[in-house]
């Protein structure tokens, strides 16, 4: 959400911008995030930072070289 619509929506008192005391949702691009291949670095909810991570990639992790240094450890 941007400045204007907040105004128009008459919820700039907490939102529009990035200011102490508002919320705010924030991603941090490695790029054009119009692009494909561009991934968002970073993620913040209302200040609070999100993990960039889920099981799917922790599996991914663990499992990678199964193949060449025997089993995983836990």
């Amino acid at each position: 959400m941007t400045t204007v619509p907040a105004r128009l929506w008459g919820i700039a008192d907490h939102y529009g911008t990035l200011e102490a005391g508002k919320d705010a949702d924030v991603v941090v691009w490695d790029g054009d995030p119009l692009e494909v291949t561009t991934y968002a670095d970073h993620v913040f909810i209302r200040g609070a930072e999100v993990p960039m991570t889920d099981r799917q990639i922790e599996l991914r992790d663990r499992y990678k070289g199964i193949g060449r240094q025997g089993p995983p450890s836990r």
